[in-house]
């Protein structure tokens, strides 16, 4: 690798077993590099997996800055620049499906560190490689490569050992009053929330999410920046208010500031984990507000 986290710090990179998750096609990897398309390729991989049509995520500092799901991969990709362009400003692209003339015709004319997919059409490459002065860097994802169960930090000293977060999230989380299309949303919340550092709120609407607030210690915090992004995304397309958003919490929402929050943002839906001791608050002041309410008993921390 170029380097670690800092330039300062020297740093390795070795597959374990018989195989890697990707190849470098062009360019050199940095360490946050490496987090960042590992970590996206997991969410673009799970989404189109779970849905059944390509998925687009632009990363930054391995949390993404905008994912939505698209009838192609330039759509996919499109859509997922577009919640947040002020963050996703040198952005590491994830893509769930080949990269085709279009999106790297895309790719070309916007400010991007690197991408990751599972193959590129004849003539990409070269497109894709010219960029930053020749140092653009691209990667080839083994589509079929599987993950070992297990996990392994090492930290000061400390190796941490735990299994990988592979648990289904599945329809049946749900509470069945949801409709389908918030289903979808609240769906693809849960994967964009697995690969998100925590504290994580995530507001999703037609299949793209619109406001993700990322990495806060206050969860407030995150509805409130999820809500904002939202809601800056929403001026860019309409001065009518903006509603039918789904909202998924990474954690238990431990008060009912967070649903008054996320109702001021048009959130129509809510899926998080549940038993807190003011989760009956919480279910209260949704069902007051006409929001439903999904607890999944399923939490998705991340660091």
């Amino acid at each position: 690798m170029r380097y670690g986290m800092n330039p300062h710090q020297s740093a390795t990179m070795t597959v374990l077993g018989d195989r890697a998750p990707f190849t470098v096609v062009s360019g050199a990897p940095s360490y946050i590099n490496v987090l960042d398309a590992l970590t996206g390729w997991q969410l673009v991989l799970e989404a189109a997996r779970t849905f059944g049509t390509p998925a687009a995520a632009s990363y930054k500092h391995v949390s993404p800055a905008g994912a939505a799901l698209g009838e192609t991969v330039t759509e996919a990709y499109g859509r997922a620049r577009d919640a947040d362009p002020k963050s996703s400003y040198g952005d590491f692209v994830a893509v769930s499906h080949p990269v085709d003339l279009e999106l790297a015709g895309v790719l070309k004319r916007v400010v991007s560190d690197g991408i990751i997919a599972p193959g590129y059409d004849e003539g990409v490459v070269e497109i894709l490689a010219a960029k930053k002065r020749g140092t653009y860097l691209v990667l080839e994802a083994d589509a079929d490569f599987e993950p070992p169960a297990l996990e392994v930090r090492e930290l000061y000293g400390l190796r941490l050992t735990q299994e990988r977060d592979a648990l289904p999230l599945t329809r049946e989380l749900l509470d069945e009053a949801v409709p389908d299309d918030a289903a979808r949303d609240l769906l693809l919340g849960l994967i964009v929330a697995r690969y998100t550092q925590s504290n994580t709120v995530v507001l999703v609407k037609d299949g793209m999410a619109i406001g993700i607030g990322a990495g806060q210690q206050s969860r407030v915090d995150c509805t409130r920046l999820a809500g904002e992004k939202a809601a800056l995304w929403w001026s860019r397309r309409s001065d009518e208010p903006l509603t039918g958003v789904a909202m998924v919490s990474d954690g238990a929402l431990p008060f009912v500031d967070n649903v008054e929050e996320a109702h001021r943002y048009g959130v129509a839906h809510i899926a998080e984990p549940g038993g807190s001791i003011r989760s009956p608050e919480v279910a209260a002041a949704c069902a007051e507000l006409g929001i439903t309410w999904s607890p999944t008993d399923v939490r998705l921390f991340r660091h």
